[in-house]
């Protein structure tokens, strides 16, 4: 039974998830206000599912999840029960699994918290324990009944009432939270990327890296990103762009439902013989503009020899076997690369693929100021419009 007690609240409570919301986690479930089969959450929306008895803190894919989002206690108190070695990687929904991996502790007033669907082997107190506002007592994971990595936040009275620790006007009138959360119904890209294949949903709730590359072997490429906050009705238009600003190809999409938490992907095929270069996808919302993407698209070439040297003055690099040259200096603070041509993009990255500094130039003299760098091997990747050139360059 969902119980108000408004009367008793004292907005005591530090909220239960670390982070920032709207960067690492955002809300996607209320407490159902709704009677019967409706649904309804405090704020007169449906930001809620039928029965739902607690506040659904979500985290973007579990590539987060295992990097670790810590689970706070609201309130001082003593844990009553602790269950742990449950599967947490969960896609699917199934109500026979429950809580998964939780945690229950009860707090002064007869006010019981409960803390469901976290990382096997996360938790980190015992039955018994004292806890503090704020201690971390496990961490984000997807056991029990759940489709996604969050944390499901339930507060009871007496273990017999469920509350709504949030006010709104179709809830309660205060709230239980010291920094209450504020309720959030807009419209938000969470993140977005491009692949060269076709996804399903269990690859995308898995966190994929985005690519800027796309060859002319690969098959398809696929844009995607992660929504929230979309409305019954509402238009989404995707639009692919050729390096010249031609339009492509276009995909209309108008949603059903409003929708809290929504995945979305597009995808073509890759135009074997299709134009090369900076393309970019524009997706719209109701004519807005909401998020943008640029890849290149470059076509195989037989040189691909990557040059391993410890550049100490001046060397001059074959490019594309041909007879233009490129020029790269190193002097006490500065990688000086000479173009034989305008490179539409000078990137250097880590060994391990990670960009440290992307530059798109504007004359055919770039200064990459390697003193920001530290001490390392590192590949120089240097884009034109048909080709790349990727040099191993060292930074002493």
């Amino acid at each position: 039974m969902l119980f108000t007690l408004a009367g008793f609240s004292q907005s005591r409570f530090v909220n239960p998830i670390e982070g920032s919301y709207g960067k690492e986690y955002i809300i996607v479930n209320y407490v159902d206000w709704g009677s019967g089969a409706s649904v309804g959450d405090n704020h007169c929306l449906d930001k809620s599912y039928n029965g739902h008895q607690g506040t659904d803190f979500v985290v973007k894919n579990f590539f987060a999840m295992d990097i670790g989002i810590n689970v706070l206690a609201v309130d001082t108190g003593v844990v009553i029960f602790t269950k742990d070695g449950e599967f947490d990687r969960e896609k699917t929904s199934d109500t026979s699994k429950h809580l998964g991996n939780y945690i229950g502790i009860t707090h002064s007033g007869k006010l019981q918290t409960y803390y469901g669907h976290l990382k096997t082997n996360s938790i980190k107190v015992s039955v018994g324990d004292t806890v503090l506002p704020g201690q971390v007592i496990g961490q984000i994971g997807s056991s029990g009944n759940s489709s996604d990595p969050h944390l499901h936040f339930e507060l009871w009275y007496d273990s017999l009432y469920y509350i709504d620790p949030f006010k709104g006007p179709c809830g309660n009138n205060s709230t239980y939270w010291k920094n209450p959360i504020a309720f959030d119904s807009t419209f938000n890209v969470w993140e977005s990327g491009i692949l060269n294949f076709v996804p399903n949903l269990d690859t995308l709730q898995e966190g994929l890296s985005t690519l800027d590359t796309i060859r002319d072997t690969d098959s398809n490429i696929t844009f995607w990103n992660l929504q929230y906050g979309l409305r019954t009705d509402d238009s989404l238009v995707l639009d692919w762009y050729t390096p010249t600003g031609t339009l492509w190809f276009k995909f209309d999409l108008t949603i059903q439902q409003n929708w809290w938490y929504y995945y979305y992907w597009s995808y073509i095929k890759n135009p074997t013989d299709g134009p090369f270069g900076e393309w970019s996808v524009e997706l719209s919302r109701n004519n807005v503009v909401v998020a943008t993407q640029s890849f290149y698209r470059l076509k195989t070439i037989s040189d691909t020899t990557v040059v391993d040297t410890n550049i100490v003055d001046t060397m001059s690099v074959s490019y594309n076997s041909d007879t233009s040259n490129y020029l790269v200096k190193t002097t006490n603070k500065y990688w000086e690369v000479v173009s034989p041509n305008i490179a539409q993009q000078i990137q250097v990255l880590e060994i391990s693929g990670k960009s440290m500094i992307s530059i798109k130039p504007i004359g055919s003299n770039v200064s990459i100021d390697r003193s920001l760098l530290p001490v390392g091997t590192y590949i120089l990747k240097i884009r034109n419009l048909n080709s790349i050139k990727t040099i191993r360059i060292f930074n002493d």
